[in-house]
């Protein structure tokens, strides 16, 4: 098959250009003709892929290679979506693969001959909650990117039947178990090192995480640190934080490996998945997180949301649990599913239908 995958704009750093890249090298391992569509300004993809890219202008002209001295425009995703759906006019493939609200419409559009299929890695209106009117607009395109009449299929069992998304077909993001997985190397059992993903958003936690760690720094005092990983350079300025930059996946295993306890805060959609949920249990860490899968009581510690106080309590218990090392265990064993092997193939079973 020739398999198509079109952005809104360039690659990026989040989880969910991992998913495409590492789609599209499965997909390629299995004999399938991979190519990325690209905004002529990009610098390539973040996380490697060996799929073929090609590049789109403003106008909508379709190019092998790349400008890096492109901006996005001004008004640039009402301009990159009427450039992309022009691209997508001159292009063939079997199937094209929308993976963000902002594609979907322009994939719907397009006279491309081509089976069309929509992959829902988030409900993203939800990521929109600023009383604006920018935040406005983007929310109703994305509300509407569900009722095009794509083929959708979306990353986590939550979104079978969520609000405008209807669908039978899941598959969900994976992961790759020769890079996440338990380093051998001796922890300093004097520091006790917690961790999270920095994010300003305000439905990652991020704040709540800091709020708890003050308060348990007063009772571990040096002995407690958090790391927060991507995390913006100022909360250095709160003792016992550091700021930490992984580049690239070995580094970010690397990260989790460093931690005694992995925190997630997130305050929206609980029952989806979660990257540095899964990579952390991958990496037979301790997760505390306020629910997303595949965490339960049995694999990891659950947490309430937008509640510092929690954090702070059930990271004490987490540090005394007696059960704790049979909880790692269990949570390293539930995230065999997602293996890239077996994601990769049941994504596909559900282009052939």
């Amino acid at each position: 098959m020739k398999i198509l995958i079109p952005l809104i704009g360039t690659f990026g750093k989040s989880g969910g250009y991992r998913v495409l890249s590492q789609l599209a090298n499965h997909f390629i391992d299995k004999g399938h003709d991979v190519t990325f569509l690209s905004y002529i300004g990009s610098e390539g993809a973040y996380f490697p892929t060996y799929a073929k890219i090609l590049y789109y202008d403003n106008s909508g002209n379709v190019s092998d290679h790349s400008d890096n001295k492109k901006k996005e425009p001004f008004l640039s995703l009402f301009i990159l979506r009427r450039a992309l759906r022009k691209a997508l006019d001159q292009l063939d493939a079997d199937v094209v693969l929308a993976n963000h609200s902002f594609t979907a419409s322009p994939v719907k559009k397009s006279i491309i001959k081509a089976k069309k299929f929509y992959y829902v890695q988030a409900y993203e209106p939800e990521y929109f909650y600023h009383k604006n009117f920018k935040d406005f607009i983007l929310k109703t395109i994305s509300r509407k990117s569900y009722q095009l009449g794509l083929n959708i299929i979306v990353n986590a069992s939550m979104y079978q039947d969520y609000k405008e998304i209807k669908t039978h077909r899941v598959v969900f993001p994976g992961l790759d178990l020769s890079i996440f997985k338990p380093s051998f190397k001796n922890k300093d059992n004097s520091k006790i090192i917690l961790g999270t993903i920095g994010r300003v958003e305000a439905y990652k936690g991020t704040f709540y995480i800091v709020e708890a760690f003050k308060e348990l720094r007063k009772l571990y005092g040096e002995k407690i640190e958090l790391h927060v990983a991507f995390g913006e350079k100022h909360l250095e300025e709160i003792e016992g934080i550091t700021v930490i930059a992984p580049d690239g996946d070995n580094e970010l295993a690397n990260y989790y490996n460093s931690l005694n306890i992995y925190i997630s805060a997130g305050t929206v959609q609980l029952e989806a998945i979660h990257y540095p949920v899964i990579e952390a249990m991958a990496c037979k860490i301790q997760v505390i997180t306020t629910g997303y899968y595949p965490s339960n009581k049995d694999n990891s510690w659950i947490i309430p949301i937008k509640d510092a106080y929690a954090i702070s309590e059930v990271v004490q218990e987490a540090l005394t649990d007696p059960d704790k090392v049979k909880k790692v265990e269990r949570g390293y064993m539930d995230i065999k599913e997602f293996d890239w092997e077996y994601i990769a193939e049941k994504m596909l079973k559900y282009f052939k239908e």
